[in-house]
């Protein structure tokens, strides 16, 4: 083989390989976090709380043209009603980590993640309240006989943070934190 054969098979795998380190990924990481001031409710010692539970909740999209170097992170509160249904979608500035959802650059991932959210269903919270002589601690789902369940509607909150990185991979986490939420 002569050097310019040479040159001819490796300068396209080089300019491939270039290629590939240059390409941008693009990613979405999502944590539930405690609402700022959030209603606490108190429960009897004859109740039980249940937390909503998500039965549908994909990520948000990367929407298709939009432009980001590096992190954008988004803080949106919304309620899940009593029959689990998303309202009440609004994103906010409540922590300085969270981006301006009045900026026209952070709209388009306002604008998926509000869409998204409002697709999202759950289990909704609940109260339980258990008949005289019954321990709420032996009945952890609610359905022994005359156990009263009343539905309510409860505030979440979740930050959702976009990256767009040149070259590597980015994964998608769920952040470890315990579930966090009131009921309103």
């Amino acid at each position: 083989m002569t050097a310019r054969h040479y040159a001819c098979c490796i300068l396209p795998c080089l300019a491939v390989a270039l290629m590939a380190c240059s390409h941008r990924t693009a990613g979405v990481q999502r944590a539930m976090v405690l609402p700022p001031m959030a209603q606490v409710h108190s429960v009897e010692s004859n109740q039980r709380f249940l937390m909503a539970s998500p039965i549908h909740d994909p990520d948000p999209t990367f929407p298709a043209g939009a432009r980001l170097d590096g992190e954008l992170r988004l803080c949106v509160g919304f309620v899940v009603d009593a029959e689990g249904a998303v309202r009440d979608v609004a994103a906010d500035r409540a922590e300085q980590a969270c981006a301006d959802p009045a900026d026209p650059a952070a709209r388009p991932f306002v604008d998926a993640v509000t869409a998204t959210l409002r697709n999202w269903r759950y289990f909704g919270g609940a109260v339980c309240t258990f008949p005289a002589g019954v321990d709420p601690d032996r009945d952890p789902r609610c359905e022994g006989a005359g156990v009263a369940v009343d539905a309510v509607p409860i505030r979440l909150r979740y930050t959702f943070t976009f990256s767009s990185e040149r070259g590597g991979r980015v994964s998608r986490n769920t952040a470890g934190s315990a579930p966090a939420g009131s009921v309103r």
